[in-house]
């Protein structure tokens, strides 16, 4: 049977996932991009400063990893300022934390023979308590061929966007000088119409004037 603590820790894991990355952006310290090679070994690094932990050495202040890629969303482990780790998700025993480093404010953690899965968005985010988030620092990790495939992605949208706003453009003139014509022709037959009620009109007038003065006759 799982204890308050135990529940207490799935809140605040479930909490960090509902967040998402604004609140995260307020309080985002650095965003560091590391270029590796696949089946290497990566530190990455989450450094926070004294003065985010404060003097309370015994303060209830715990560090969360997380990862982020197309394919996974996950917690991986919690460090405690005190030392103490729970780990959510070790990769097969891959991912190897510094607990006697905490208490200085460094939480990285070494990623041991790194695998195309491992790629993507790693997140260190500083907790005090249940809830309130101090700081966070951001670490994308990816191959040097993953990045070129990342900035193709955005040239390439950037390119279909900007053809988008081209078309768009050239629809709307096309509408213009279509509709220009239109009304010019309505027009046209609007003042032809009223011209011959005119005329019309006259002629009646007309009509009346030779009546009246026949019956004088």
């Amino acid at each position: 049977m799982k204890s308050a603590s135990e529940f207490g820790v799935l809140g605040l894991l479930l909490s960090i996932l509902i967040k998402g990355v604004t609140l995260c952006r307020s309080k985002s310290l650095t965003r560091i991009n590391m270029v590796i090679t696949l089946q290497s070994d990566v530190l990455l690094p989450c450094y926070l400063k004294p003065a985010t932990l404060g003097s309370d050495k015994t303060a209830d202040i715990a560090a969360v990893w997380s990862h982020n890629n197309i394919t996974t969303d996950e917690v991986l482990l919690e460090i405690s300022l005190q030392g103490e780790v729970k780990l959510w998700n070790n990769r097969n025993g891959r991912i190897r934390p510094f607990p006697e480093h905490s208490e200085s404010g460094n939480f990285s953690i070494l990623l041991h023979t790194v695998q195309q899965s491992d790629l993507g968005l790693y997140r260190c985010e500083l907790f005090r308590g249940n809830s309130r988030l101090l700081a966070c620092q951001d670490v994308y990790v990816s191959t040097a061929y993953s990045s070129m495939k990342y900035w193709h992605f955005l040239l390439g949208a950037a390119a279909a966007l900007c053809l988008l706003l081209v078309s768009l453009c050239c629809m709307q003139w096309r509408r213009r000088e279509t509709a220009d014509p239109l009304y010019m022709n309505t027009y046209f037959h609007e003042s032809k119409r009223d011209s011959k009620e005119e005329a019309i009109y006259e002629n009646n007038m007309e009509l009346r004037k030779l009546k009246s003065t026949s019956r004088e006759c």
